[in-house]
């Protein structure tokens, strides 16, 4: 018997102005358009693994992504941190304001 593929959302967000929002999943990353509803990409499960969080800045194709759920392709804690070696926790949200990162 074939398993089906997890389709969990770990993580839903909308951009800044709300006109388009990005899903963060088992099996990759979803960005859809609010109006009219429509997906505009999306990352597979091949090319970043499960997703965490996945944030858009506007409607460019600037995204932060975080790896998470049960197989992510990319260590939650590979990042690094300005005084720091590695982060110390695990990221819990990630914020793509106008001025910059924020994780």
């Amino acid at each position: 018997m074939s398993q089906q593929p997890l389709r969990g959302v770990t993580s839903l967000r909308f951009n800044q102005d709300q006109s388009c929002f990005c899903c963060a999943m088992e099996t990759g990353v979803r960005i859809y358009n609010v109006e009219p509803l429509m997906e505009k990409g999306h990352l597979d499960h091949e090319q970043v693994g499960s997703m965490g969080l996945v944030e858009m800045l506007h409607r460019s194709n600037l995204l932060a992504l975080v790896g998470g759920g049960s197989s992510p392709k990319f260590s939650e804690i590979s990042g690094k941190c300005p005084h720091h070696s590695h982060c110390l926790l695990p990221v819990s949200l990630v914020l793509l304001p106008a001025l910059g990162l924020l994780v």
